[in-house]
């Protein structure tokens, strides 16, 4: 049978319709047509600065299994929030990003099987860091033999522990700063000591009292604990979702690897252990292993 006009389009295009569906549900193909459902995808922003966290929420109409953030290298899973009925991930700008647009997109996996993508641009900003410029006696910045060989070994302990981490949620409803004080060494500063450039302030200095309770930013799981040559007595906690914050310097650990911790529980006093000139916490955060300025994730919530 022959069919002419309109009807010939009409029958080509359901045709052409019921071929894409076949082959999408066997991951061969994907489309979109004019009537299918709004996805929506959003970031807590538009514009990001280095250092900073980004929040990526992701909802969908129809039932969805599984979804992914895809930012160049990166492929984070979401988690779904049930209360909000949405997918979240977050993801942190490394603080030597070249500003520019980028792209990011979410692939995602419909419970029928059917597989989709959403992509958005977001825009990326230069940042200026200051330069610390530091003269400290020669055995604090040079390593022994035999402090490197100790240096080392913590290290590949750090990097087996944060290798390991929860990709559910277990952070609840925000995070607060672990000490009341005021910022003295902000993220990202470029030290120089005695003249040599060092490496970039990996999270925030904040002023206390020796002594000082130091508080869990949220509620999560005690991931490591140690006395580290730089770091001194430290404490890690993994809150779910890529998120680990850390407390350096501390004069005491109060709390234990595989401890749960909740909001403003006291997991260390303030001190100046390890690599320190004078009574601080180093408050750090790392986001997927990416450091990144514990400041800016205060900054997100309320969440949706």
């Amino acid at each position: 049978m022959r069919l002419a006009g309109p009807y010939q389009k009409h029958f080509s295009c359901t045709c052409l319709m019921v071929i894409f569906q076949i082959l999408n549900l066997l991951g061969l193909a994907s489309f979109s047509f004019a009537n299918e459902p709004d996805f929506s995808l959003k970031l807590n922003a538009s514009v990001y600065a280095p250092g900073d966290v980004v929040w990526c929420s992701f909802s969908s109409p129809l039932p969805v299994g599984s979804a992914t953030l895809v930012w160049k290298k990166d492929r984070i899973p979401l988690a779904y929030f049930e209360e909000s009925e949405l997918f979240g991930a977050f993801f942190a700008i490394p603080h030597n990003e070249e500003p520019g647009e980028e792209e990011l997109g979410v692939e995602f996996l419909q419970e029928n099987g059917t597989r989709g993508r959403r992509k958005l641009i977001f825009k990326i900003v230069s940042k200026e860091f200051p330069v610390q410029r530091l003269t400290l006696p020669k055995e604090k910045v040079s390593l022994s033999k035999q402090n490197l060989e100790r240096h080392l070994r913590e290290k590949a302990v750090i990097k087996q522990a944060l290798g390991n981490l929860l990709d559910s949620r277990v952070w609840q409803q925000s995070f607060q700063r672990p000490v009341k004080g005021e910022t003295s060494t902000p993220f990202g500063v470029r030290r120089v000591l005695n003249g040599e450039p060092r490496s970039s302030h990996s999270g925030i200095d904040l002023r206390g009292v020796l002594g000082e309770p130091v508080a869990a930013s949220s509620d999560g799981i005690v991931l490591l604990t140690g006395d580290h040559f730089f770091a001194g007595k430290s404490v890690y906690v993994d809150h779910g979702m890529g998120l680990v914050t850390m407390y350096f310097h501390l004069s005491r650990i109060e709390v234990n690897p595989g401890e749960r911790v909740r909001a403003g529980q006291t997991i260390g006093l303030l001190g100046s252990t390890g690599r320190s000139t004078g009574a601080h916490l180093h408050w750090g955060l790392r986001v997927h292993n990416r450091p990144a300025d514990p400041l800016s994730l205060l900054n997100l919530f309320p969440l949706p």
